[in-house]
């Protein structure tokens, strides 16, 4: 008899929002680290409305009798 086993992954980017920051940086840089203290500071929530995907991955396992 074989049995498989399934192995569900959830990766740390499962959950993803995109976010502009128009107005008050100067480069790409400082509007990462702008959004990244608004981040920290709980400005942005993610939920079950930002996940983006899931990963199943499956292997044999051969049981002798």
């Amino acid at each position: 008899m074989k049995t498989y086993q399934v192995e569900i992954k959830e990766t740390l980017r499962t959950l993803c929002m995109t976010v502009k920051e128009e107005d008050e940086a100067e480069n790409a840089q400082q509007a990462e680290m702008m959004v990244q203290k608004a981040y920290n500071n709980e400005e942005f929530i993610l939920d079950s409305e930002h996940f983006a995907g899931v990963e199943f991955a499956s292997r044999e396992n051969v049981i002798e009798a």
